[in-house]
Parts: C-alpha cells; sequence; structure tokens
C-alpha cells in the first residue's frame, strides 16, 4: 500500500493517531471521502433498518404489550426468588449510577476524540429517548398488573425503553473500541469472545426489564435497536470516533461551528419544554397516576410521568458544559504552546545579547521585540504552530497508559475527576420536594453542565500535564532538527 492510502484493513491508523499518517493530506481526504462513499451498502441498510422500526414499533405495538402482560406474569409465577433477586442485581447496571463504570474506563484508557465522542452519543440518546418517552406516552406493565410489580420503582412512560437503549450503546460502543486497540486488533477469536460476553451482558440486562415487569417486548426491542442505529451511525456512516484532530478541533474553535451548536443546543432544549406541553398525556396520567402513588410512594414527582421525560431531556445541558469545555481546552493548548514559544524565544535573544546567564531582566527587556517580531509571522508560521499542537493532542492519544504509569500519577489524575465531579453534590443536596424549577435547573441542569465544563475545559488540560510531563509536552521545544516531543 502507497503511503497515504487508507486500506479497508488498516482502518485503525486513523484510530490509533499515528503520527505518520496524522498529518497526511491524502489520508484525511481519504478519511471524508470514506466517511459517505465507500459505505453505502451499510449507509442503505441503516436506513432501511430505521424505517422498519419505526413502522414495525408502531404496527405492533399494542399486541406485544399485551402479550408482555401475560408472558411475565407466568415467568414471575414460575421463576423461583432468586432469579428476580438476581434481575434486581443486573438491571442496575443498565440505570443511571452504574452506566458510569464503562464511561469513566473510556475516559482513561482512549483519546480525547474517542472519549468525547462516546459520551456525546450517549448524550444524544439519553436525550432523544426521554422526549421520545413523552411523545408516546405508553405505560408500563407494572401499571396496568399491578401484581407485576417487584418494588423497582419507575415513574416516567415506558417507551422506549432507557436501558436497553443505553446498555445497547455503551457496551457495543465499548466493543468497537477495543478491537480497534493494538491488543485485540485482528485477533479475531479474542474479539469474538468478548463481542459474545457483551452481548450475553446487554441481553440480560434487557431480559431484566421484562422479568421485572418494567418493561413490555415491544419497548425493550425499539429501544435496543435505536441504541444499534446510533452505535451505527457514529462507527459506520460519520466513522466521528475516527476523526483526525485536524477536523475535530475546527468544531471548537471557528465561529461558525461555535454558532451552530450552541444554537441546535438552545434549540432542544426549548424544545423539549414546548413537548412537555404540547404532549401532555393527561388521559394516562389520570388513569395510572393512583397505582403509581400506591406502589412507590416515595417517588418523587419530578420523577414521574411527563416530567420524567422533561428531567431527562434536560441531560443536554451535560453536552453544552462538554462543548464549552473544549473551547477552553483548545484555547488553553493554543496559548500554553505559543506562550512557551515565545519564552523560548525571549530567552534565545537574551543569550545573543549576552553570553553570561540570562537575569529577568534582559528577558523582560526582549518582551516588546518579540511582540513586534510576531507581527510578522506569515500564514506558514501559523500553519505550522497549529500542526505542532495537533501533535501534542496526537502524542498524547497515543500514550494514555502512560496516566497509570506511577503510584503518585494516578493520585493525582484520580484528584483532578474528583475535583471534576463536585457539582454533583448539588444532586444530592438540593431537596426532592423542592420547587420544580429548582429541581430541574440545581438538581440536574447546573450539576451536568458543571462537571462536563470542568473535566473537559480543565480536566483533560491537568490530566496532560500530569501524564506527560509539562517539559514533554505542554512546554514543548522548539528545534528545527528534531520535532519530536
Amino acid at each position: 500500500m502507497k503511503e497515504g492510502e487508507l486500506d479497508q484493513n488498516t482502518k485503525i491508523e486513523i484510530a490509533n493517531y499515528k503520527s505518520s499518517d496524522f498529518f497526511d493530506i491524502k489520508l484525511n481526504e481519504n478519511y471524508i471521502k470514506n466517511t459517505f462513499t465507500s459505505h453505502i451498502k451499510s449507509n442503505v441498510i441503516i436506513i432501511i433498518l430505521s424505517i422498519i422500526t419505526i413502522i414495525s414499533e408502531i404496527m405492533y405495538r399494542d399486541a406485544l404489550f399485551e402479550f408482555s402482560l401475560d408472558f411475565e406474569e407466568e415467568w414471575q409465577e414460575n421463576s423461583p426468588k432468586q432469579i428476580i433477586k438476581f434481575f434486581k442485581i443486573i438491571t442496575k447496571f443498565g440505570g443511571e449510577y452504574l452506566m458510569a463504570m464503562p464511561i469513566l474506563f473510556i475516559l482513561c484508557f482512549f483519546s480525547l476524540i474517542e472519549s468525547s465522542i462516546y459520551v456525546f452519543g450517549l448524550i444524544f440518546v439519553l436525550h432523544f429517548h426521554s422526549m421520545m418517552k413523552i411523545w408516546y406516552g405508553d405505560i408500563r406493565p407494572f401499571w396496568k398488573n399491578k401484581d407485576l410489580f417487584q418494588d423497582i420503582c419507575d415513574g416516567g412512560f415506558g417507551n422506549p425503553s432507557g436501558h436497553s437503549i443505553s446498555s445497547t450503546y455503551l457496551y457495543l460502543m465499548l466493543f468497537i473500541y477495543l478491537s480497534q486497540t493494538k491488543l485485540l486488533y485482528k485477533r479475531y477469536i479474542i474479539q469474538t469472545l468478548l463481542f459474545l460476553i457483551l452481548l450475553i451482558w446487554i441481553v440480560l440486562i434487557i431480559l431484566s426489564r421484562l422479568i421485572l415487569g418494567i418493561h413490555s417486548i415491544n419497548q425493550v426491542i425499539y429501544g435496543s435497536t435505536l441504541g444499534l442505529i446510533v452505535v451505527l451511525l457514529i462507527s459506520v456512516v460519520f466513522k466521528l470516533h475516527q476523526m483526525p484532530v485536524i477536523y475535530y478541533k475546527k468544531f471548537f474553535k471557528e465561529k461558525i461551528y461555535i454558532s451552530i451548536i450552541f444554537s441546535l443546543i438552545l434549540f432542544l432544549s426549548i424544545f423539549s419544554i414546548i413537548s412537555n406541553f404540547v404532549f401532555d398525556n393527561k388521559s394516562e396520567i389520570r388513569k395510572y397516576e393512583k397505582v403509581l402513588n400506591e406502589k412507590c410512594q416515595d417517588l418523587p414527582e419530578y420523577r414521574k410521568f411527563n416530567l420524567d421525560g422533561l428531567f431527562g431531556s434536560f441531560i443536554i445541558f451535560g453536552l453544552l458544559g462538554m462543548y464549552s469545555g473544549q473551547i477552553v481546552f483548545w484555547y488553553l493548548i493554543d496559548n500554553n504552546y505559543k506562550n512557551n514559544k515565545k519564552k523560548k524565544k525571549m530567552k534565545r535573544s537574551a543569550l545573543d545579547h549576552n553570553n553570561s546567564s540570562v537575569n529577568e531582566d534582559m528577558i523582560g527587556e526582549t518582551v516588546e521585540e518579540e511582540e513586534e517580531n510576531d507581527n510578522d509571522d506569515n500564514d506558514d508560521t501559523e500553519n505550522e504552530e497549529n500542526r505542532k499542537i495537533d501533535e501534542l493532542i496526537n502524542n498524547w492519544n497515543e500514550n494514555r497508559m502512560l496516566l497509570f504509569s506511577t503510584f503518585g500519577r494516578l493520585i493525582k489524575i484520580i484528584s483532578v475527576l474528583i475535583l471534576c465531579s463536585i457539582p454533583l453534590l448539588l444532586f444530592i443536596l438540593v431537596p426532592k420536594n423542592s420547587n420544580m424549577v429548582i429541581v430541574f435547573i440545581f438538581k440536574f441542569g447546573i450539576p451536568f453542565f458543571s462537571v462536563l465544563f470542568l473535566l473537559y475545559g480543565f480536566g483533560f488540560y491537568h490530566i496532560i500535564k500530569i501524564s506527560c510531563g509539562p517539559k514533554k509536552i505542554l512546554l514543548k521545544q522548539i528545534n528545527k532538527e528534531n520535532n519530536i516531543l
């Protein structure tokens, strides 16, 4: 294969961000072409799958729901109590707390772009799944048949299943990421075993929702299929996780992209609130409110019916925080690199005037000279600086395992992650019976925004410094003969 060409069997070169290919113009052009043209058959299959999923859900929704009532009742009657307890444990791994485990794994061991796309996709599916619950307004099995209740209180509408869509997305994307690592690449037997393990785990989570009477068959099938479609869109159609940094960073540095993305997030936020009033589902709420209050007496109001969907849709604030944080991240990276370049130039200028040791006064005298010289920089110099900044991120992406090379470094990184998570205390501190506006803003909106803003804005910046060392990475030496970090 000629240098710069993207062979179908070696796409891993992009995923691993190899320095030799990372700045190759032909390779980057190939990435754009392959994103839309080389997988036409896959794109058509995804479109057909989406259409079939939506049509089938509409046609067989009621029939599958009624069948689920009988199936779940018979299963619970004939199953030992140990089986029910087992599925009560399993179902927690698809919930909002334990889903943090695969996310933390991705944050620690995969690149900035891969982890960002992983979190972005999760926020996307959770936001729209919450909105769809309001749009459909479909009840849960244990609302209609109270005998199916197993002490697990879910007060929002049931279609599509949130556990099914999130677990399908989380673990299939995890498999795709792991299969592209150097450890598993082209090791098909190990990949097959890993896929089967994760697939069984997904099925167990989905099955737990049926056994416990929380969802019907049509709801879990719909949710898992939607999760699969999102995975295919990210990994096959758009290949977002393989995007080179030269394209990725444009979304956070160019005004046109910033204005479009902020406008889109604002639109989705407003649309979520409007949907809560347009699709009020009052008839279903009146019919099943008594059952829910009887079975789930401690369930707060914001986790019931439409309010639960609206509450879940506020995860869009996490996307706002993540995006804003990465704007800050790239600003810090650029300034750090350029400021250190200026300092090195100042020191060299001072040394040219005096062969003795450089003192602070002499460095200060050269500041004005350097600022005047900066005005004379041409576009080639600016492009070279940007290229080196990209290489900085590239080097870090290739050496993520350095994060855990020493115990002291690990402690520092864990400390950064804990500090970034402090805003989550608001979720605990704000009383559940507070005014709904206070609950939505201070119990969910602000914590999610703040955590992801701090993590992607300042957390990753300091983790880079901790993991790779300021002298090796962020205080990069400018040497014409050797551009290696």
